[in-house]
């Protein structure tokens, strides 16, 4: 069984655990310092919040903080992991477009195949809210936006943070590096992923279902990369996703919010029935995806051995 060789990048730097915590600080939390120094210099709350409650400007302050944040994930992985900020990406240095749209492909196909059952199957909860004014300006804004952010959320879960789960070793539980057990990272990433999109929800109900279908996209991207032993694919899904939720079809209780999106889906979040479904897509994701190729997905729930391919 080959190795997953895509983990073993972060043994090309420095690997002490408060490298990673200064990057993840830097990484998340300096446009957040940036922005309480400038409420305590104008005093003025008011303006970030109209800028916050607006969908349009919200998504574009998404876009910033997206370029902020890569710009101090590539400091923290460069200068104080002290490896290339590719390692994150592959193992080859070579960034493979080609990869990004096939992914971004294959999962915009999917989700389409998906609305056109669902119209067929029960339209009524599916709304027109195209709006010819404001679609165009919406639509320039998701392209100029979500690739950005998409790209940074996979840099960051997909590759950083898998790497550095990979890395640790927990003497007490006689655990050495996780890298040998790839599913820990895996699981482990696509919780903490799943559980900072739970304010998207506009209830509880809502909350909790955004939740499982993203721990169960985050797991599929993370199949996807450690699979591959690479991360262009799983960054050109996550970009279709969002682009498909923000300019397709929105949900009224999730999603994106009040966005002029072509099509809004009203129906109630039904965890029985929307679970399974996502599941399903993930699924057929993968099977496209590795298609001849099972027993690179059979590698990563099994422990990383020195076996040449």
């Amino acid at each position: 069984m080959s190795r997953i060789t895509f983990l073993d990048n972060a043994a090309e730097g420095k690997n002490n655990w408060w490298r990673y915590i200064i990057t993840i600080i830097l990484t998340w939390f300096t446009l957040y310092i940036f922005l309480i120094l400038f409420l305590i210099y104008t005093r003025n709350a008011y303006y970030l919040v109209s800028i916050l409650s607006d969908p349009l400007q919200s998504i574009e302050f998404l876009g910033l903080s997206s370029i902020v944040s890569i710009l101090f994930l590539y400091i923290g992985v460069r200068f104080i992991n002290e490896r290339k900020f590719m390692s994150i990406v592959n193992t080859n240095s070579n960034f493979s477009w080609r990869r990004v749209l096939k992914g971004a492909g294959i999962w915009f196909g999917l989700l389409t195949l998906g609305l056109v059952i669902s119209l067929i199957l029960n339209p009524t909860n599916l709304n027109v809210t195209f709006n010819p004014q404001t679609f165009l300006i919406w639509l320039i804004i998701s392209l100029a936006v979500f690739p950005i952010q998409a790209s940074f959320e996979e840099l960051f879960f997909r590759g950083y943070l898998m790497q550095a789960i990979g890395r640790i070793r927990i003497k007490r539980l006689h655990v050495g590096l996780l890298a040998k057990k790839p599913v820990i990272p895996l699981i482990t990433t696509s919780i903490i992923f799943a559980l900072l999109h739970y304010t998207n929800g506009s209830n509880t109900m809502s909350s909790v279902d955004i939740v499982l279908q993203v721990f169960i996209i985050g797991l599929t991207l993370g199949i996807i990369t450690l699979g591959e032993n690479r991360l262009e694919t799983a960054m050109g899904v996550h970009i279709a996703n969002n682009i498909f939720v923000a300019l397709i079809i929105n949900s009224s209780s999730g999603g994106f919010g009040n966005v002029p999106s072509l099509l809004t889906d009203t129906s109630t979040p039904n965890l029985l029935l929307d679970f399974p479904i996502f599941v399903l897509y993930a699924l057929l994701l993968l099977l496209i995806i590795f298609w001849g190729k099972k027993e690179n997905i059979i590698r990563i729930f099994k422990s990383n051995t020195n076996n040449s391919t």
